[in-house]
C-alpha cells in the first residue's frame, strides 16, 4: 500500500511541474487519503491478530474441574465451598448451553447455601435460576426466584443488588408485594 502512496506523490509532483497547482493539490490529497487507508488496514490486521490470539489463549485456559472440587468439599464437609462450587459449575454449564444440568446444580447450590445460611450465594443462585426460568418462558417461576433473591439481598444489606433485582422484577411485570411461603 505504501508503494501506491509513493506513486501518487510522484504523479502529483509531475502534474505540478506540467500544469497548475490545483491538480497537484488534489493528487497530494489523494495520496494522503491512501496513506490513511493503509494505516487503518495495518491497524485492523493487528487488531484481528490480537483477537485471534485472545481466542487461542481462551481455548488454552484450563477448565475448572468442578466435580473434583465438589467431591473435595463434600469430603471435607465444607458446605460454604460446596454451595459456591455448585454455583460455579452451573454458571459454566449455562455458558455451554447446558440449562438442565445447570438448573440441577443451581438447586443444589440453593439447598446447600440455605442450610449453611449463606445468603449471598443463595441469592446469586436464585438469580441464575430466575434467568433460566425467564429464558424458558416461565415468568411465574422467574418472579418467585427474583423475589427470594431480593429478600436475601435485603437481609445481607446489599442495597445495590436489591435495587437491581427489583428493576428486573418490574421490567418483567412481577408483583413486588408477594408474600412467599414454603420455599
Amino acid at each position: 500500500m505504501t508503494g501506491a502512496v509513493t506513486s501518487a506523490i510522484h504523479v502529483a509532483a509531475m502534474i505540478e511541474i506540467g500544469s497548475g497547482g490545483t491538480i497537484a493539490l488534489l493528487a497530494i490529497a489523494a495520496a494522503s487519503l491512501l496513506l490513511v487507508i493503509a494505516r487503518l488496514a495495518v491497524k485492523r490486521t493487528a487488531h484481528r491478530e490480537e483477537h485471534v490470539l485472545t481466542e487461542a489463549q481462551t481455548l488454552k485456559t484450563p477448565q475448572v474441574d468442578w466435580p473434583a472440587r465438589i467431591a473435595a468439599a463434600e469430603a471435607a464437609s465444607d458446605n460454604a465451598a460446596l454451595a459456591r462450587h455448585y454455583l460455579g459449575f452451573a454458571r459454566d454449564e449455562i455458558a455451554r448451553g447446558e440449562s438442565q444440568a445447570a438448573a440441577e446444580h443451581l438447586r443444589a447450590s440453593v439447598g446447600t447455601a440455605a442450610r449453611n445460611r449463606d445468603a449471598a450465594v443463595h441469592a446469586e443462585a436464585r438469580l441464575e435460576l430466575a434467568e433460566l426460568a425467564r429464558v424458558a418462558g416461565d415468568l411465574t417461576t422467574a418472579c418467585e426466584h427474583w423475589q427470594i433473591a431480593r429478600a436475601l439481598f435485603f437481609e445481607i444489606k446489599e442495597q445495590t443488588s436489591v435495587g437491581e433485582t427489583e428493576r428486573l422484577m418490574q421490567k418483567h411485570g412481577c408483583p413486588t408485594d408477594w408474600v412467599l411461603n414454603d420455599f
